[in-house]
């Protein structure tokens, strides 16, 4: 017996029971059920008949469809990078333009889904293009190394001192 059988046959039986008991709050407190669904439940049996108080039946649902086509992503994409200076509003506008409705906040949401929601990495994906083909690479698309080169080890260190107080048994610190 699935769930929903099993909440069908309770739903007809408390039903049945406040029928022979004669009193609806009664046959509703034994069974734990409010008389607002009773009285519900008692219409739809009313007009469909025994089927009419089984619980809906739910299929399970889809996912959320894509809210954008991919031919507007790829529009969107290729118009960031035609014009990697401008922001989500006027790509938004520019494809309202060419009748293309889409908000400017999905558009930068599918920017940055696509690692393109700053101008900044607009700009660097550009000039990584421009520096495969001409061999030119600026020092803000070279690889940033956070390493700081120190001769001897040590070198690097500094040394902050500060008076902690007075430790019982140490004195002074």
């Amino acid at each position: 017996m699935t769930l929903e059988d099993s909440i069908h046959s309770q739903r007809l039986r408390v039903l049945r029971d406040a029928e022979q008991l004669g009193n609806v709050s009664d046959a509703c407190r034994r069974h734990g059920m409010s008389r607002t669904l009773f009285y519900r439940l008692r219409h739809r049996l009313e007009l469909y008949g025994p089927d009419g108080v089984h619980p809906k039946r739910r299929q399970a649902r889809r996912g959320r469809p894509p809210a954008v086509p991919v031919q507007t992503e790829r529009r969107v994409i290729a118009m960031a990078l035609a014009w990697p200076t401008c922001g989500p509003q006027w790509y938004s506008d520019q494809l309202a333009r060419a009748g293309v409705a889409i908000a400017a906040t999905t558009v930068w949401r599918l920017l940055r889904r696509q690692q393109l929601g700053t101008r900044r990495a607009r700009l660097a994906v550009l000039e990584r293009a421009s520096a495969a083909t001409t061999g030119v690479l600026t020092e803000r698309t070279a690889k940033a190394v956070r390493h700081v080169e120190a001769a001897h080890p040590g070198d690097l260190l500094s040394v902050d001192t500060f008076y902690v107080g007075t430790l019982k048994g140490v004195g002074k610190v």
